[in-house]
């Protein structure tokens, strides 16, 4: 199962974590897997190359973390496009595979 974890600050997503396989199919033919994964990181694309904001993350295989903390407020508006439509995505995602997909949302404080 993959685990995605959606921390937020005030309501905004402050960072995103996923960590796991999900055990749909075999590693390379998991559609669930590669669902998540795109979904992830094509946002941390589009914070990187359409926004050119330099979030920290980390990346392996099998895990991302993407911390958006240290990012100017001012560019939450921006960010928040790119973060809400993914997670809405995954939301939808973990309703229609609840054996493969575990989301989580955390509000900091």
């Amino acid at each position: 199962m993959t685990k995605v974890e959606i921390f937020r600050k005030n309501g905004s997503i402050v960072g995103y974590k996923a960590s796991g396989h999900s055990g749909y199919s075999e590693q390379g033919s998991d559609i669930i897997c590669s669902a998540i994964s795109t979904s992830m990181q094509m946002t941390l694309a589009g914070i990187q190359e359409v926004l050119k904001l330099k979030p920290k993350f980390k990346l392996n295989d099998g895990f991302l973390d993407v911390d958006l903390k240290d990012i100017s407020q001012n560019k939450f508006t921006e960010i928040n496009i790119l973060t809400e439509s993914m997670a809405l995505f995954l939301k939808e995602l973990a309703k229609q595979y609840p054996k493969y997909i575990r989301l989580v949302e955390k509000e900091e404080k």
